[in-house]
């Protein structure tokens, strides 16, 4: 099956065909083989390229939420443009703000401000969908402001906290 997708203000083209008990996934051109298995309704385990990844999917409206680590994306169809969009709302790993996947309650700050963080650390807890959703750092940084505590309830994309990137 053949999709387009709006992510970070991009339209992307990707093509899935399922073989062998895997995903063959054409994105932009660039061919990945999948395996895919659903942990529940909202989580998905990914394995590519000998790496394994938790993603959790959630549906608002007809737009597609999804968290993959410190990473978040929207994607909507292209025919969705306006001016209500979050066109440009998923944070890229350069931009160093951790953002909540999707609405829920804040259960844990694992980190203060000025603590340093290294790739896999449990960063924020988000309980949605009854379901507990750990955001971990994507690369090494320093916390520079926290802006959330346990028990407070957040939106989709609303900040959490920012990194700060430390050079390796």
């Amino acid at each position: 099956m053949d999709y387009e997708f709006l992510a970070a203000g991009e339209i992307h083209k990707v093509s899935l065909d399922r073989t062998e008990g895997k995903v063959i996934a054409i994105l932009d051109g660039k061919r990945l083989e999948l395996d895919v298995c659903r942990v529940s309704p909202q989580t998905f385990s990914l394995v590519a390229g000998g790496r394994c990844y938790l993603a959790h999917v959630a549906r608002q409206g007809r737009r597609l939420l999804v968290a993959v680590g410190a990473s978040r994306f929207c994607l909507e169809e292209p025919e969705e443009l306006g001016a209500s969009t979050y066109a440009g709302a998923a944070p890229s790993l350069e931009d160093g703000k951790v953002k909540a996947p999707m609405p829920g309650l804040v259960v844990k700050v694992d980190v203060t401000e000025g603590a340093e963080v290294h790739p896999g650390d449990v960063l924020v807890v988000v309980e949605a969908m009854k379901m507990e959703h750990e955001l971990c750092a994507a690369f090494k940084a320093v916390v520079s402001q926290v802006h959330v505590k346990a028990g407070q309830q957040v939106g989709a994309f609303q900040p959490l906290l920012d990194l700060t990137r430390l050079d390796s």
